[in-house]
């Protein structure tokens, strides 16, 4: 059995998984680790200490429950400053037709992610989409085939630099090192898209609470990646300011009473709230707390149509319509809504072909953490962008001298794994 553990760092909670993959290449959940994020916002650390200490309280959960101890994770990355491209290149193999290996699908990778190299960003995925050999098109795999010239189109994914540098530091100061990093979309695809859902074409909706990172899959393989800085949490604070009550009663009456498409509730219904600065309930339409739903989520839905229409990519190609996943995709009435709303078949995603603590983790909301778990057992997201030199750097960061603060935090949790 070979143990592999995921880190998905999200705005509302930090989930930690440890899982065995046996010889089968089937995947046993034996551990979870879930805990209140806190000095997490939008994918960007906000303050280093509460992180750590986020971190550390998930890990030391799945630690206990899988009875192991972990040294390293596949991390999710979701940022604001994340974006896709698509380059291509041509390298000239042999004059005469030779056998295509390895070595020449990295190097015409590592041509590629060259030049896309851009100031302020990372490359931290690179995944080929498509191969042409000696101009025949058409090619999923070169390897093993014969040919004199080999060009790839990849799909190329950045983040900001500092912004990585950051959640880099705060799983090292946990004492983890970080075995892989995946875009969080990339590793919620993983688990919920099949792969005729991704040749069909797809777009997946992971709607988080303080993002929503979307991917467009085409002919098998990503051809957009982005992120909306709105997520389930905009809709929370549109319902408080609504209604004039706190943020935790608006999340309670968001779960509890929120449905997204408010032509599809009566008006007759009411719901109790309390508004502050009163001492009597009130009762206030539950259709007026729909339309607040549904306003909000008409302007995510809008700026990733935006986003995708810029590429000049027409969504009448996606057959398999639109999947949603994410804590946010529970919400009552929020597959009709983007049904009505995109005029495209709709389906929620859950992650799938998992064993052991299943019950547990076949949740939306797990998505990222059961897939980057999946993209460590299966494939290295196209090219390895965790080279030497990375792990050289990752290295480094954890020879970094922690601060008073982060020194007792990190020596409580010694004592406590």
């Amino acid at each position: 059995m070979k143990t592999v553990a995921s880190l998905d760092l999200g705005t509302s909670k930090v989930v930690a998984l440890v899982a065995e993959i046996d010889s089968y290449g089937d995947m046993h959940i034996i551990g979870i680790g879930e805990t209140q994020s806190k000095g997490i916002e939008k994918g960007q650390i906000t303050r280093l200490d509460l992180a750590v200490g986020s971190i550390l309280r998930a890990v030391k959960e799945a630690q206990e429950m899988a009875s192991v101890k972990l040294s390293s994770v596949n991390l999710g990355i979701s940022s604001p400053f994340l974006k896709s491209q698509n380059e291509r290149d041509t390298i000239n193999v042999s004059p005469q037709p030779v056998e295509i290996d390895e070595t020449q699908i990295d190097r015409i990778i590592e041509r590629v992610t060259t030049r896309a190299r851009e100031e302020g960003y990372e490359i931290i995925s690179a995944v080929p989409r498509k191969f042409i050999l000696d101009d025949q098109e058409g090619i999923l795999d070169p390897v093993g085939l014969l040919g004199c010239k080999l060009a790839a189109e990849v799909h190329l994914v950045k983040v900001g630099t500092s912004l990585l540098r950051n959640i880099e530091k705060a799983v090292s100061s946990s004492g983890l090192t970080i075995a892989n990093k995946h875009p969080s979309i990339m590793a919620s695809a993983e688990a919920v898209l099949t792969q005729e859902e991704k040749e069909e074409g797809v777009l997946l909706l992971d709607i988080g609470a303080g993002l929503t990172d979307f991917i467009l899959y085409l002919d098998g393989s990503p051809v957009l990646t982005g992120t909306i800085t709105m997520g389930g949490n905009s809709i929370t604070k549109d319902i408080a300011h609504f209604m004039k009550i706190t943020v935790e009663q608006a999340e309670r009456i968001k779960i509890e009473q929120g449905f997204a498409l408010s032509d599809l509730v009566n008006e007759s219904e009411r719901i109790k709230i309390k508004p502050r600065g009163e001492d009597k309930e009130i009762m206030v339409s539950k259709k007026s707390l729909s339309e607040v739903i549904q306003i909000r989520l008409e302007e995510i839905a809008d700026k990733v149509l935006e986003y995708i229409d810029a590429q000049g990519i027409n969504l009448s190609t996606i057959n398999a319509g639109v999947v949603l996943t994410g804590g946010t995709s529970k919400l009552a009435g929020i597959k009709e809504f983007f049904e009505r709303y995109m005029d495209l078949p709709v389906r929620i995603g859950y992650p799938t072909g998992v064993m052991g603590l299943k019950e547990r983790v076949q949740d939306p909301s797990y998505a990222t953490a059961v897939g980057l778990l999946r993209l460590k057992s299966k494939f290295r997201s196209g090219f390895n962008l965790q080279n030497d030199q990375s792990l050289e750097r990752v290295k480094r960061v954890n020879k970094v001298r922690f601060s008073p603060l982060l020194d007792k935090i990190k020596s409580f949790f010694k004592e406590v794994l």
